[in-house]
């Protein structure tokens, strides 16, 4: 479990589920399987497992009432305490509201905004699904990074206006790609300082570290 201030999950949403299944498998060695304490359908929306451990959700992109041809994306999700208090704070501070506070089941609260600066982001309030549990090792997510025009700024709207700590996150100056955050998968043969940006043939993105 995550504290609160800290990513605590993520949720892949693809066009073609089995064949980002065999492309995680690939790439990470993650598993993906049905849980049977998910709310969603099965036939529709699994999750990816490694080493014991639930690494991110995975579902179809137009599960969630999308449009056919809407693109494939990752959503990151991070711990609060209150997600409607972090959500009003947000939109207060010039974050766009995507979705407003809701309860899923009882596994927690979600709320979704775009920063000021473009970056998407989730807020989880924890209910009985606290998301991530492994510790850092290869083959799992070790932290994201957010890349936007104005770093500093950026780093200061979470952790100042919204009190968010982030000890995990890394905020960069974007070199092309759009504003938002990217997970950083530790693998065990490139040093930890060296992002190096793997591109799955579904369409979603992961940093190597």
């Amino acid at each position: 479990m995550r504290p609160a201030g800290e990513f605590c999950w993520m949720d892949l949403k693809t066009p073609d589920l089995d064949a980002t299944e065999r492309e995680l498998d690939a790439a990470l060695g993650w598993e993906c399987v049905v849980d049977p304490d998910d709310h969603r359908d099965p036939a529709t929306a699994r999750k990816a497992r490694f080493d014991g451990h639930w690494m991110a959700g995975v579902s179809r992109v137009d599960s969630d009432a999308r449009p056919p041809g809407t693109e494939p994306r990752v959503s990151y999700y991070v711990a609060v305490e209150d997600a409607a208090a972090v959500h009003d704070t947000a939109v207060s501070a010039g974050a766009t509201s995507v979705a407003e506070p809701s309860p899923i089941g009882d596994l927690g609260v979600l709320a979704t905004i775009v920063d000021p600066f473009g970056a998407a982001v989730s807020l989880w309030q924890p209910g009985t699904f606290a998301g991530w549990t492994h510790s850092a090792a290869p083959g799992t997510p070790r932290r994201l990074v957010h890349t936007s025009v104005t770093p500093t700024a950026a780093a200061g709207f979470y952790r100042n206006r919204l009190g968010l700590p982030m000890t995990g996150a890394v905020f960069r100056t974007r070199t092309g790609e759009p504003p938002g955050w990217t997970a950083v998968i530790q693998v065990a043969d490139r040093p930890a300082t060296t992002f190096a940006p793997v591109h799955l043939p579904s369409g979603h993105t992961f940093l190597f570290a």
